[in-house]
């Protein structure tokens, strides 16, 4: 497998292609997907060009040939409109992977996303735009929603916007799957033990709250 990849907790690995792996469980979660974003935008009259899904199936496709997992998650907002979700409904016919479907903001209506939660042994798994009761002490909360990002500027003027994985001691905020996605700034909401994972295509690093407090990683 040439695409990076780290172990963020004990069998939990972040890969570059904004995907996490369960290796216990052979799980595979994405968050996000926004697929049909450019079709749902042209059935409104604003005509995007005809791009992404054909991206996030490849990325998908390549994710399961390298991880050969037991489940696929759809973490919420798996489709951006119910207008777009030709790409999706495309993608699940022809996938061999079971895939659970949780719904979000954009696809609570999608009859596919039936769900809101899933919880699997000490892991609570949700789209995040929603309450949720009290959770048992231990139990770690997986999120997606809120397509986290680095905002890296420099005195120069120089500006670059990774995706990133928020990681607290009970949550984890995957980024967003979607390649429209063009990523919230993450740096001023970052609290003391939080880690910010960066993510881009040849590298995944950490930065900590310390650590922008102390460089020109600014929002």
């Amino acid at each position: 497998m040439s695409v990076p990849r780290l172990e963020i907790l004990p069998g939990l690995w972040l890969d570059a292609r904004r995907a996490l792996w369960f290796a216990a469980q052979r799980l595979l979660v994405v968050a996000d997907l926004h697929w049909g974003y450019a079709a749902a935008h042209r059935a409104t009259g604003n005509l995007l060009p005809l791009w992404g899904d054909d991206e996030i199936a490849a990325r998908l496709n390549h994710l399961v040939a390298d991880y050969a997992p037991a489940e696929m998650l759809w973490l919420g907002d798996s489709l951006h409109a119910l207008p777009g979700r030709a790409a999706a409904e495309d993608f699940l016919r022809t996938t061999s992977t079971p895939i659970t479907i949780l719904s979000g903001n954009h696809d609570v209506k999608w009859p596919r996303a039936a769900d809101a939660t899933l919880v699997r042994a000490g892991l609570f798994f949700h789209h995040g735009d929603r309450p949720v009761p009290p959770l048992t002490a231990g139990t770690i909360e997986i999120i997606g929603h809120h397509h986290p990002a680095l905002l890296w500027r420099d005195y120069t003027g120089t500006r670059l916007k990774l995706p990133a994985l928020i990681a607290s001691p009970s949550r984890l905020i995957l980024p967003a799957f979607s390649p429209w996605a063009a990523g919230t700034p993450w740096n001023d909401r970052l609290s003391p033990g939080d880690i910010l994972w960066a993510v881009s295509p040849k590298r995944i690093f950490p930065v900590t709250p310390t650590q922008l407090n102390k460089s020109s990683v600014s929002s």
